[in-house]
């Protein structure tokens, strides 16, 4: 998990996600779930929703990891982010 995260680059070049601020919280259970949360730098990008979707899927391709779950907060609609990347 901290691999993907550690590199994975905000899309619209402030960094990696973790520099850019955008990654709020992370936590890791003894099953292989993977929870997190982050702010999107601009609240209504289609890119930067596609790119969360996109880092689900890498950190779900990862052997270690059974699920993972992306929770957006602190733009509007959050629920319909969360919805949307957690398909």
């Amino acid at each position: 998990m901290l691999d993907v995260l550690s590199s994975w680059q905000e899309p619209h070049g402030s960094g990696t996600i973790a520099e850019s601020g955008a990654l709020k919280a992370m936590q890791a259970d003894d099953d292989g779930s993977v929870r997190i949360k982050v702010t999107p730098a601009r609240a209504h990008c289609p890119c930067c929703l596609l790119d969360l979707i996109d880092l689900r899927n890498a950190l779900q391709k990862k052997r270690k990891i059974s699920s993972a779950f992306i929770e957006v907060e602190g733009i509007p609609d959050v629920h319909r982010w969360t919805s949307s990347i957690n398909e």
